[in-house]
């Protein structure tokens, strides 16, 4: 199985994750709060894996709100410091390149 195969299922989890977003979503178990800009990939990978807002986990990757918000919905290319990538891979738990999204806005469906 080559690099095809791993791209077409890392595409098929990130499918999943949305339609699991919007499932919880229509039901009532995510809160408002954690819901903000949640068709983006990293915010998919926020809302699983901190319990921080968007304000917080901003701040705490040294990332203006405003300029993350951009990201998520896709409105500028993200283009973060070695710094801000290294704070959000602790905070995300990344633990394997192949988690990390290739693009930080909005998923295409």
């Amino acid at each position: 199985m080559g690099l095809p195969f791993c791209v077409s299922i890392q595409a098929s989890l990130w499918r999943i994750q949305i339609e699991c977003v919007n499932m919880a979503r229509q039901c009532g178990i995510m809160t408002e709060r954690r819901l903000e800009g949640s068709d983006s990939r990293l915010e998919i990978l926020r809302i699983q894996r901190t319990k921080l807002s968007q304000d917080e986990f901003a701040a705490q990757c040294s990332i203006p709100r405003r300029t993350y918000q951009r990201w998520i919905s896709g409105e500028t290319p993200a283009r973060p410091t070695p710094r801000q990538w290294k704070s959000m891979m602790r905070l995300l738990r990344v633990q394997s390149i192949d988690e990390i999204p290739d693009d930080f806005g909005p998923a295409e469906n």
